[in-house]
């Protein structure tokens, strides 16, 4: 197969390497040539202390030369870069390919009419296939596998075609894959959107500027019990409104509380702590001469907020829940960073809803409309 890779960051990078050791498929990925010059690429399975160097991946930043031949054509941007890179794109990409964003939520469903209409399979998958990590020296390009795992979610749209995109994804990445029903259960799959918001909450909660951090803090060595119960409470909310949005199946919407096997908060905050692959997740602070202070360009707070909770905030809207954790989140933020999303008080769209990726400003206001659109009808 001729394959993709949108994006030289972590995930890129190891999808890539790991998906050119089997010399049938011709791997491309498109991003910036510059990165890879005079650099060799090696991939290190961290668990299973093995590394391979890596020679058959074609660097480009020449759309028609990465899309045009693609049958399949994984997107790993984050969630706000996803609506130009389709704008720009998606005139080189094909009625034949399958175009799949890893992960799935954040929305970039909706900015794909176009593609669907003209016959391309759009696919997501519930969570990323690896924790990765990639280290790039002078001479060499590492990209590092640090927890692979067990089993792969994924789903398409339309959705009559989940099982044959599974089926080609567990080939490509030797990972079990099992069909999701529903992908609204990808864009709502309670991921990142919960667990960062909820640990950004408990660090800045108290933040006025002005103040600064003494040391770079590590993100699951700050999270508490407090932290656990508002992922918890944020976690029900979630599900009130999976239960509430018409005639979706959203069983793949696991709880989070069955997904770490943690029945209660107390249990989730040393499951979380005991992660491995989490201990080196930081804070995203930046280093100033008085100290640390927020870094406001993290993706944890441009994607999860506006890519993230504000869909689900959205979809509370259309099937009319009541939401006052996220809605506190939100708050949080607003008074943070001043982004204004939503307007709480009257729970209608804020002045710079037009910046996320809610479903309600890409022409789906009703459930109805969401349904038809995911089944492909």
């Amino acid at each position: 197969m001729n394959i993709t890779i949108v994006g030289a960051g972590n995930v890129g990078l190891t999808m890539a390497s790991y998906i050119s050791l089997n010399k049938k498929n011709k791997v491309t990925v498109y991003t910036c040539k510059n990165l890879f010059e005079n650099r060799e690429l090696f991939l290190n399975d961290v668990e299973n202390d093995e590394t391979k160097i890596i020679k058959d991946v074609t660097i480009s930043d020449n759309p028609a030369n990465s899309f045009k031949k693609a049958d399949i054509i994984f997107c790993t941007y984050p969630a706000f870069l996803r609506k130009k890179f389709i704008q720009e794109n998606e005139k080189y990409i094909t009625n034949k390919a399958i175009l799949c964003f890893v992960p799935g939520y954040g929305g970039a469903e909706y900015f794909c009419k176009n593609l669907i209409d003209k016959g391309v399979i759009i696919a997501g998958f519930q969570r990323v296939p690896y924790v990765a990590r990639s280290e790039k020296k002078e001479h060499e390009i590492i990209a590092n596998i640090l927890s692979k795992k067990k089993k792969l979610y994924i789903a398409a749209i339309p959705q009559k075609d989940t099982k044959y995109v599974s089926e080609i994804v567990e080939s490509l990445l030797n990972i079990p894959v099992e069909p999701v029903h529903e992908y609204l259960a990808i864009t709502l799959a309670p991921s990142n959107p919960l667990l960062h918001l909820s640990g950004l909450y408990n660090v800045f909660k108290d933040y006025k500027p002005g103040m600064s951090y003494p040391k770079q803090l590590m993100f699951y060595e700050e999270w508490n019990d407090d932290t656990s119960k508002l992922l918890f409470d944020y976690d029900y909310e979630l599900q009130q409104i999976c239960g509430n949005l018409g005639n979706f199946n959203l069983k793949d919407v696991v709880p989070l509380p069955i997904y770490y096997e943690s029945s209660t908060p107390e249990a989730m905050t040393k499951k979380l702590k005991s992660i491995e692959a989490f201990k080196s997740v930081k804070v995203p602070l930046i280093q100033t001469k008085k100290g640390y202070i927020p870094d406001f360009n993290s993706r944890m707070f441009i994607e999860d907020f506006p890519y993230g909770i504000c869909i689900i905030k959205d979809f509370a809207l259309m099937a009319n829940i009541d939401t006052p954790v996220i809605d506190n989140l939100l708050l949080f933020y607003e008074k943070l960073t001043g982004h204004n999303y939503f307007n709480l008080e009257k729970n209608t769209y804020g002045k710079e809803i037009d910046d996320t990726g809610v479903p309600g400003r890409n022409g789906f206001q009703f459930i109805e409309q969401i349904e038809k659109f995911y089944r492909g009808e």
